[in-house]
């Protein structure tokens, strides 16, 4: 089981793109995602299902006496197979990772069109109509997020920077 985190955003015309897409696979007895193989779905932006490499997220949330000999970061990309299973991620189909994505660009223009940047989580369930895709259910919008080590479109990522930066010095020059 996982969730998918896609981040989108309202460009001028047309609706919300997905930037960056981050599957988080769970890891024996945690109980949060926060505790996580972080994989990369390259193609998640063009509607693609290939997982990329992973990495880990769990020193970000360690604190007190468990971050004592925790490292400081996992390279992004060092993680190919899942440590609790030894499952072959890397290059591996996500069934559902196209429509997670194409799910998180509505709900962006439905729910938020006015919000810039979003990450939305998506579980992906077992199908209860014995299919073989998972059922998709949107868990929450993060209104506070980060690329999560995905792939992202920066040039993207960059025009709604620079046009959000646009906006506020008109809006303080008419002030």
């Amino acid at each position: 089981h996982g969730a998918l985190l896609a981040l989108g955003r309202r460009p001028a015309p047309g609706g919300a793109r997905t930037l960056c897409t981050v599957w988080r696979a769970g890891r024996l007895g945690a109980s949060t995602d926060h505790s996580c193989v972080m994989v990369d779905v390259p193609s998640g932006r063009g509607g693609g299902d290939v997982l990329g490499a992973g990495s880990t997220s769990a020193h970000w949330y360690a604190s007190g006496w468990k971050s004592l000999g925790m490292p400081v970061s996992t390279r992004d990309g060092s993680i190919a197979s899942h440590p609790d299973t030894g499952l072959q991620l890397s290059g591996r189909r996500l069934a559902g990772a196209a429509r997670a994505a194409a799910l998180c660009e509505r709900a962006h223009d439905a729910l938020m069109p006015g919000v810039p940047l979003a990450g939305w989580d998506v579980a992906f369930c077992p199908p209860r109509d014995g299919s073989t895709e998972p059922e998709l259910v949107l868990l929450e919008a993060n209104l506070s997020c980060n690329f999560f080590r995905g792939s992202v479109a920066w040039g993207e990522y960059a025009e709604l920077l620079d046009a959000h930066f646009a906006a506020l010095d008109d809006w303080r020059r008419r002030r």
